[in-house]
């Protein structure tokens, strides 16, 4: 059913020029970030980085750099400006922030009623109306982090040694139904299914608390080292705008799936980043677990 996947860059990935605008990568936390910066400097693009406090990793002081508080939306664009930026990703996590205490600047105290009104329209909401701020306000292209480095995108097929089961692609099937189902009600984007049955489904705390939550079930009803079962699918929200947030997985993934102990992981296929897909593919092997990419021909069919 599934063809084995040779690691590479893709054709696209090298295509821009050194020509292209400066490009802001705007660091949440996780390994993407890194990613996209390593991958924009190898195209020879000029590229600055702008850390949250308290998500984004110290390592992204090896490139050029600024910090700042996610309530300072006025110093984010006279950051902006002032490098000269003209395109931006926004990539890695965020907790959903508090308004109360996030001691916010003039800009976006000015901003908070566009805020409330977009988070009331979901996550997706409020991402779709931080792009239009950017973009239609000020007058930046935000990019998605797929644009910049396709070689990210989680390729169709098997990256593993391990195969799905039977069983396996059955418990595929009952968590991808159950993560379009969430998604459309703009909740989360992954699900977990054993033996046929879903044992979690993703909200705000994220995969990995997903997934801690499953390693705390009883092995009764989930597999465990010695017997690996049940299976993590994280999808893209139906309609979602996939310059942002679209599904991530990495290593950390794999180890807290293996601690649950499922068999594998199952992404989309051109619409899941994989940050590291050597290093995801190895942590997956030693321990005996599969990953793929399913065909997005296979997912619109178990959206009917």
């Amino acid at each position: 059913m599934y063809a084995a996947v040779r690691h590479g860059l893709n054709k696209n990935s090298m295509s821009t020029s050194a020509h292209s605008p400066k490009l802001a990568i705007v660091a949440g936390g996780g390994p993407l970030p890194l990613a996209i910066a390593k991958a924009a400097e190898a195209q020879g693009r000029e590229i600055f980085l702008i850390g949250i406090e308290g998500a984004a990793a110290r390592e992204i002081e090896n490139f050029p750099h600024a910090w700042i508080r996610i309530g300072a939306m006025g110093e984010f664009l006279n950051i902006l400006k002032r490098e000269g930026c003209k395109e931006i990703v926004l990539i890695g996590g965020i907790k959903r922030p508090d308004l109360s205490k996030l001691g916010l600047d003039m800009t976006a105290i000015k901003l908070l009623p566009r805020v409330a009104a977009w988070m009331k329209a979901g996550d997706d909401g409020l991402l779709r109306g931080l792009a239009d701020f950017l973009e239609k306000d000020h007058g930046f292209k935000l990019r998605g982090a797929h644009e910049i480095a396709d070689s990210l995108l989680a390729p169709e097929g098997i990256l593993t040694t391990r195969m799905p089961s039977k069983q396996d692609e059955e418990d595929i099937e009952t968590a991808a139904r159950a993560a379009l189902a969430i998604g459309a009600l703009d909740i989360g984007q992954g699900a977990v299914a054993c033996r046929g049955i879903v044992l979690a489904l993703e909200a705000v705390e994220g995969t990995d608390e997903m997934l801690r939550r499953v390693a705390g079930l009883p092995e009764s009803i989930r597999g465990g080292t010695e017997k690996r079962e049940g299976v993590l699918v994280k999808l893209t929200k139906p309609g979602q705008e996939r310059r942002l947030d679209l599904p991530t997985i990495g290593v950390e993934t794999v180890e807290r799936a293996a601690l649950a102990g499922l068999a594998g992981i199952a992404v989309e296929a051109n619409g899941a980043l994989i940050a590291d897909i050597e290093a995801v593919t190895r942590a997956a092997n030693a321990r005996g677990m599969f990953v793929i990419g399913l065909a997005p021909s296979r997912i619109e069919s178990l959206g009917h």
